[in-house]
């Protein structure tokens, strides 16, 4: 072969190789043997992995010069199907000091609540302390709070947040009546004023006539009564007594929300009220409870807004039960039944299962299973371009890569962000064809069965592309992974039906997304 030839070659040989790791999409090569062997150094995966992976991240910690809070990198070993911040927060709380930086009051034993540390939805992290928690002042608890937003927020999809003890909202004063709202990132020299701004709330002496504004956590049913979803909504009190702050997020609710896409349409909650809202201290005097009558006339008002009643019942226990200092619950009355027990329809987790609520009070705790956050998914669109889709989904599975491929699977939804969308897999596909998933470094391997294979012939060359990079696009929607690797039955075949070449990895590709 001429020395011409053999550069030409070599050069086309580059080219299709390349196409596996860049911003382009690649193609079978004619020849597939006169291409180098595929890098084999990560082996196929036979069941899914859930092999920590080691990342330096930053923690919000006092200072040993002066005590003021500053950041202190540290390497820490990071779960790969869960979002980071609950491991993050759990070496925030737990860190023994070095020459920089000092414990965050060790004297408290600080800790997540066991089972239920941390709740994320939307840009809204919600963090449960155990009771050990009470033992600080309520200035410590506010610095508290302030670390735990400056070290969460390096996420970038966090921006807000709340931190409960032992299951409810503590206040900033010492009675326990007056509360901090969600928390955001804030500087050294930007505290004390913010402090000081609590403190002149509580020292009022005409607590009901003292408006003030807090950004609170709004929980929104989501489309076609498949939970509740949050969004972070400055609300103005008219005052500070805790009926005056019931009506207020009841007011924030009923005019929906201003940044979810396709919520169903709010009613007015006030309107519906039959009697003004009564916040008194509980029978076993552990918190208080808020006690909620409505008309009869409730239900229908729901039936026509399309929100199941156990859904706006998720969405009035969580946004009040956040926000309200010490309350323990709710107990609602619509028309002449008192709330007891619901057995929902259309959630993810629990459907058809009766839900009891102990002595009448219906607990945040209780919901639970409906707390939904939006996954990115990319479907199809009528110009054969990917589209990228939110979907809610429960929290807790949001950055599982088995669940967002299942996800992916099933198709368009009706609960979805944008209709109209086609599905990418080939027809009849679901989790059976998905023998394992796993992630070593930043790489996802996945690995399909044969009916996957079997399935894509007859694919045209664009569908396969959209496939392909559907997968890659919503995996790497994580930081944590970079690049993916398919698999069938354990090999690399050279494609799924001719058009994409298969060996090697895959970079996410923007330019196959409809702008």
């Amino acid at each position: 072969m001429s020395k011409r030839l053999r550069f030409i070659a070599l050069c086309l040989a580059t080219l299709m190789l390349a196409g596996c790791t860049g911003g382009s999409v690649p193609t079978t090569p004619r020849s597939a043997p006169s291409l180098p062997p595929p890098d084999p150094r990560y082996p196929a995966p036979s069941e899914d992995s859930t092999q920590d992976y080691a990342q330096t991240v930053q923690l919000c910690l006092p200072s040993q010069e002066n005590g003021q809070l500053i950041m202190v990198q540290e390497r820490l070993l990071l779960p790969p199907d869960r979002h980071p911040a609950e491991a993050t927060l759990t070496k925030l709380l737990s860190f023994a000091g070095n020459e920089q930086a000092k414990p965050l009051f060790p004297e408290a034993s600080l800790q997540l609540q066991p089972g239920w540390g941390v709740e994320l939805s939307g840009d809204v992290v919600t963090i449960h302390l155990s009771t050990n928690a009470r033992l600080l002042s309520r200035q410590n608890l506010f610095t508290l709070r302030r670390a735990i937003a400056n070290t969460l927020v390096q996420w970038g999809d966090i921006h807000y947040i709340s931190v409960l003890v032992d299951g409810t909202e503590p206040g900033v004063d010492e009675a326990g009546l007056l509360p901090m709202g969600l928390m955001e990132e804030t500087r050294n020299e930007d505290a004390p004023a913010l402090w000081n701004s609590y403190a002149a709330r509580f020292q009022s002496e005409s607590p009901e006539s003292q408006r003030f504004s807090s950004l609170c956590a709004l929980y929104f049913p989501a489309p076609s009564g498949r939970g509740v979803l949050t969004e972070a909504r400055a609300v103005s009190f008219p005052g500070q007594s805790q009926q005056q702050m019931v009506i207020s997020l009841l007011e924030a609710l009923s005019a929906g929300a201003q940044t979810l896409p396709r919520l169903p349409v709010m009613p007015n909650l006030v309107g519906l009220l039959a009697a003004a809202p009564q916040v008194v201290d509980s029978a076993n005097g552990l918190g208080r409870v808020a006690h909620l009558q409505f008309l009869e006339t409730t239900n229908q008002a729901l039936i026509q807004a399309g929100i199941p009643r156990s859904i706006m019942l998720a969405s009035l226990t969580y946004t009040l039960c956040t926000f309200l200092p010490g309350l323990q619950g709710l107990a609602v009355q619509i028309g002449n039944e008192h709330i007891e027990a619901i057995v929902p329809s259309g959630i993810y987790d629990g459907a058809g299962e009766q839900i009891f609520f102990s002595g009448g009070v219906l607990r945040r705790a209780d919901f639970s299973s409906f707390l939904l956050t939006d996954c990115t998914l990319y479907l199809t669109n009528a110009a054969q371009s990917l589209v990228r889709v939110r979907r809610p989904v429960p929290h807790a599975l949001a950055h599982s890569m088995r669940y967002l491929l299942g996800q992916l699977m099933e198709g368009p939804q009706v609960y979805d962000s944008i209709q109209s969308t086609s599905p990418v897999f080939p027809s009849g596909i679901d989790q059976e064809a998905l023998i394992a998933v796993a992630r070593e470094g930043d790489t996802a391997l996945i690995n399909f069965s044969q009916e996957l294979l079997d399935r894509a012939v007859g694919m045209t060359p664009q569908q396969e592309r959209l496939m392909v990079y559907a997968i890659v696009n919503t995996l790497c929607e994580s930081p944590s992974t970079s690049r993916v690797r398919f698999f069938i039955e354990g090999g690399q075949p050279d494609t799924f039906a001719g058009a994409v070449y298969l060996p090697g990895e895959f970079l996410r590709n923007p330019e196959l997304i409809a702008r």
